[in-house]
């Protein structure tokens, strides 16, 4: 049986692990074996059943140790593998911290380093002068000469404009479960008065900086569209309850809070809004299509060029293009775009499995 090892930070929250977990299903069906490695012990979420999962942390005493933490957490990791002696037909390093790790362990040389996020971005874009071209150079030693694997074609174009030149690279997105998205998509919407009335819909953290609400708000204002606007989701409500107010959006703005299960507003949606400065590979992007419904995004870092393509592509909008956003708006209510099934089907967990698979061989 074909064995494959999986590195990352933590186990505990946020978009990465619980995506390295689906891909865990998805080769698990698939007839692999998955051992997980999280390199610290904040290991919280749910495992799936069939992986191994082993907690190899490191902290650091003191500066010494601090300032060379990566290598003596590296020979942690060597002395572990050492003591089980297994073999791996695939080992994947996910986020900064593993990459960093593991390119300093004996894995350096067959690993693949996985990238969840635009680099740029992540890495560079709060850095300026002298302190940029010194992080320029810590990346393109990090992934010079290595296997990387990246979300999007976005995200190895962020790369090489960092001026890294791995020895391979291959995209790979994430695991959309379409099946279950689509089954828990037929649900009752709780709210009696939104079942029959149409609405637009985001779905997300309510944040004005990355997913930029007020870019959003503005844009919905611009269009004079009748529908009502849903926000799904938690975050800095008292900001975005600001800027409703001062938009005059009272009347035509929801916020609904989070829910376990958003598939039915997505599915009864005229269309979801996304209006971020940045993003990784945008789930909600491809869960609305796998629902059946129209997108609008701004064309930014990273995913939504790589997602919305073809006839899609009409709800690309340019970052700060308000009346832009607004156009893509009416147009996608007036004059929706067919979904074709192939928008989602490299997206599922056969075909991410498919891919993984690929490079054991």
């Amino acid at each position: 049986m074909a064995h494959a090892l999986f590195l990352i930070d933590q186990l505990a929250s946020g978009g990465a692990p619980r995506s390295v977990l689906k891909v865990t299903r998805a080769l698990l069906a698939s007839g692999v074996r998955v051992t997980l490695i999280s390199l610290s012990e904040r290991t919280g979420l749910s495992v799936p059943d069939g992986a191994q999962l082993h907690v190899v942390p490191f902290t650091p005493r003191g500066r010494w140790q601090k300032l060379r933490r990566y290598r003596l957490h590296a020979e942690r990791l060597d002395a572990f593998l050492d003591g089980r002696q297994e073999r791996f037909d695939l080992v994947v390093s996910n986020l900064h911290q593993a990459h960093q790790v593991v390119r300093r362990s004996r894995l350096a040389d067959r690993a693949w380093l996985c990238i969840r996020s635009d680099p740029w971005q992540e890495l560079l874009s709060n850095k300026a002068g002298w302190r940029r071209l010194v992080k320029k150079a810590k990346v393109r030693r990090l992934y010079d000469d290595k296997r990387v694997i990246a979300l999007s074609r976005t995200n190895l174009a962020s790369l090489a404009r960092i001026g890294s030149r791995p020895c391979r690279a291959e995209v790979i997105p994430n695991v959309l479960d379409v099946t279950r998205v689509r089954e828990l998509m037929r649900d009752e919407i709780a709210e009696p008065w939104l079942r029959d009335a149409p609405f637009c819909v985001y779905v997300g953290r309510l944040n004005m900086r990355q997913k930029r609400l007020d870019r959003l708000l503005k844009a919905f204002q611009a269009s004079e569209v009748t529908q009502r606007l849903v926000l799904i989701g938690d975050g800095d409500h008292a900001a975005v309850e600001r800027e409703i107010e001062a938009l005059g959006l009272q009347e035509s703005v929801i916020k609904l809070g989070p829910r376990d299960n958003p598939y039915p507003y997505m599915h009864r949606a005229s269309a979801l809004l996304l209006a971020s400065d940045y993003e990784g590979l945008p789930n909600v992007l491809l869960e609305a299509l796998a629902c059946g419904t129209p997108v609008v995004s701004t064309d930014c870092l990273s995913g939504p060029r790589d997602i919305l393509t073809g006839r899609l592509a009409q709800g690309l909008v340019p970052l700060d293009d308000i009346d832009g956003f607004a156009r893509a708006i009416r147009s996608s209510i007036e004059a929706p775009p067919a979904i074709p099934s192939e928008a989602v089907e490299a997206y599922t967990p056969e075909a991410v499995a498919a891919r993984y698979r690929a490079l054991m061989e």
